[in-house]
């Protein structure tokens, strides 16, 4: 029976990499999902009436995973490139409110951290970081796997090309 957890550890681990500049690794969804349910560090839920109208970025992460921690500068950064009328950027994990309030005041980046209502598991997410992608109307529409440089050319491109003409 320790296997399992071993084995899921195991892969887990494989999955969070430390190469910054690798591609940009788009999984389209084959079911399209609406936003999980999040709440602020506040308690109260995440207004999704203010997210009406924008591209949710929802970057799934863990205070465990150091490529996700690693990558928590360059999604600072990526707020500063992408223009909030049009993008929201959450950062969101399934771990207690008082471990990311902890995590927060260590880390000391004015990120939109929310918590998970549900496990990343039932988001169909098995590695971290994941970054689920929806659009305009609330539907994801692409799983980008892993951790990258969020500001480099390709990325920017990507979510710009999101943006209706």
């Amino acid at each position: 029976m320790r296997i399992v957890p071993l084995l899921f550890l195991y892969f887990t681990l494989s999955r969070c990499s430390g190469i910054k500049e690798k591609p940009v690794e788009i999984m389209d969804s084959t079911e399209p999902k609406g936003i999980p349910k999040m709440i602020e560090r506040n308690g109260k839920p995440v207004d999704f009436e203010r997210l009406n109208g924008k591209i949710v970025i929802v970057n799934l992460w863990a205070t465990w995973c150091m490529p996700c921690v690693k990558e928590m500068p360059d999604l600072f950064a990526l707020t500063k490139i992408l223009p909030t009328d049009q993008f929201e950027l959450l950062l969101a994990t399934d771990q207690s409110m008082e471990t990311i309030d902890k995590f927060v005041a260590k880390q000391g980046l004015d990120l939109h951290y929310v918590q998970l209502q549900n496990s990343i598991e039932d988001l169909g997410v098995y590695a971290l970081p994941t970054t689920l992608i929806y659009d305009l109307s609330g539907k994801e529409i692409h799983r980008l796997l892993g951790d990258r440089g969020w500001t480099n050319e390709k990325t920017i491109l990507l979510f710009k090309n999101m943006l209706p003409e």
